[in-house]
């Protein structure tokens, strides 16, 4: 079983690759720090209601914390003094958790048609990779490795939002 530090750092680069060899992302996993803390403050509720509904629906959850990563990098790009504390309740659908993904499609994002495809392929993606490790259900393994897995969807969600909106590093000369 892989080290969770590996672990984490391997799927990154699994889904990096695919991402962009799919053209959602140039190579480079864009992030912000303020889209990161928003991770920390954000991820007890998500892990919540994910740990319950990950057994019937993996690829979903897995999904949602792309779309997450989708919304919260959007919000930050939009108008961070705004939204940079809303709760988590926000990018709930009227049905809570169940319909997460298609309110933060159709009322944050308001656009399906890069978001739906590269959350489905990644989170089949990163499920795919999870169960390729074995984790015995039930150990505190197989949960950090959980963890893991949803955090980096939500840093993959956050970078091709934010590649979609035209983001991308560059390197500058801060001699004058």
């Amino acid at each position: 079983m892989a080290e969770n530090g590996k672990y984490k750092e391997d799927l990154t680069q699994h889904l990096l690759s695919i991402c962009t060899d799919s053209g959602l992302l140039k190579g480079t996993l864009l992030s912000t720090p303020d889209v990161d803390e928003a991770w920390f403050r954000l991820a007890p509720s998500f892990y919540g209601d994910a740990v319950r509904n990950f057994n019937a629906y993996p690829e979903f959850c897995l999904g949602c914390a792309g779309y997450l990563g989708m919304a919260v990098a959007f919000l930050w790009d939009k108008d961070w003094a705004r939204y940079m504390d809303c709760p988590y309740s926000f990018f709930l659908g009227e049905r809570g958790f169940d319909d997460m993904d298609d309110h933060i499609t159709d009322v944050i994002l308001r656009d399906r048609r890069h978001s739906v495809q590269a959350m489905q392929s990644c989170a089949a993606n990163a499920y795919h990779f999870l169960m390729r490790e074995s984790p015995e259900p039930g150990t505190a393994e197989a949960y950090r490795m959980f963890l893991a897995t949803v955090e980096v969807m939500y840093k993959i969600g956050a970078a091709i939002e934010l590649c979609r909106l035209g983001y991308k590093f560059e390197k500058v000369s801060l001699s004058s």
